[in-house]
């Protein structure tokens, strides 16, 4: 009777679909053939067009965030931005020098004092001054509040401007930026597809980065054994596959269920720190290569309990 009952037990566990959950008991979840697999890649482009002046990387290089890892030739970049920052200084000193502006007020005054004494001098001796004089001084003494007006408007188009030449010299920074290939996050230099010297345009890739120091592992699930809220938030351990027989063992928690079910299975996923690798080599575990993880499963929820 015994002998029969694992018989068969052992056969509905070799029927189950491949990579689907094996229940090594009732409170754990076995998957095998897992793929630890890249969480960060990118293709690093070229953003401008241009020659490329400096290659600093080689593949398997490690990077670090931020730095530099190629740049396009910038001469005439550099030139632009010299150009800008003149123009700046120039749009500067007119933005704030007021000299003109005070000069017009001043004559205003001046303008408007020589009107008034006229029109005194002809109230004590009448006719003393001609009346085209009169109008002379006052036609005078109004375009200088004109003037005085057209000057601080002009300020005023000195400032908007300097605003425009700094908005310049902003936009030939960006330029020389663009034209310098930084690493957008720590990893790993895969592939060089270019070479030092060669020409290339806006988009084409120049470099393959990974992340290597933070890998996912993620396997699949059989949607009839296990329920996705009993793997919600689980610990698991993943057992990395080393060379031979030999194996580490990490722990983390389950990180993403997927909502989508397809030939009965579902995926669930965790994320992982690597550590370091056997005998001096950077990294244990490898993107592509195999895990196997052990899942401590949550209580499964009653139907009255579900809301």
């Amino acid at each position: 009777m015994f002998t029969a009952t694992l018989l068969i037990a052992t056969a509905a566990i070799a029927a189950q679909p491949s990579g689907g959950a094996l229940m090594q008991d009732r409170d754990t979840v076995v998957l095998d053939h897992c793929v630890i697999s890249l969480i960060d890649h990118v293709e690093l482009p070229a953003e401008d067009e241009g020659k490329i002046s400096e290659l600093l990387v080689r593949e398997e290089a490690i990077v670090t965030k931020g730095q530099v890892l190629g740049q396009l030739d910038v001469i005439e970049t550099e030139i632009q931005r010299r150009i800008a920052q003149s123009r700046l200084a120039v749009a500067e000193e007119r933005a704030t020098n007021d000299a003109e502006l005070r000069v017009a007020r001043k004559l205003i005054d001046l303008a408007k004092a020589e009107y008034e004494e006229s029109l005194a001098i002809n109230r004590r001796a009448s006719g003393t001054i001609p009346e085209t004089t009169l109008r002379r001084q006052r036609v005078t003494w109004e375009k200088s509040v004109l003037d005085t007006l057209a000057a601080e408007m002009a300020f005023k188009i000195s400032g908007l401007q300097r605003d425009e030449e700094m908005a310049q010299v902003d936009a030939a920074e960006n330029r020389l930026q663009r034209r310098t290939l930084r690493a957008p996050f720590d990893g790993v230099v895969v592939t060089v597809h270019r070479q030092q010297n060669e020409w290339v345009r806006a988009g084409e890739p120049i470099l393959r980065l990974i992340r290597m120091d933070r890998l996912r592992v993620e396997g699949f699930v059989n949607a009839s054994l296990v329920a996705p809220h009993q793997l919600k938030d689980a610990e698991v351990k993943i057992i990395v596959n080393l060379a031979g027989t030999d194996e580490e063992v990490l722990t983390a928690r389950i990180q993403g269920i997927s909502s989508i079910v397809e030939a009965n299975r579902y995926r669930i996923w965790t994320e992982v720190e690597n550590q370091p690798g056997r005998g001096g080599y950077k990294w244990l575990m490898r993107p592509g290569t195999e895990a196997r993880m052990v899942i401590t499963k949550r209580p499964m929820v009653a139907s009255a309990d579900v809301r």
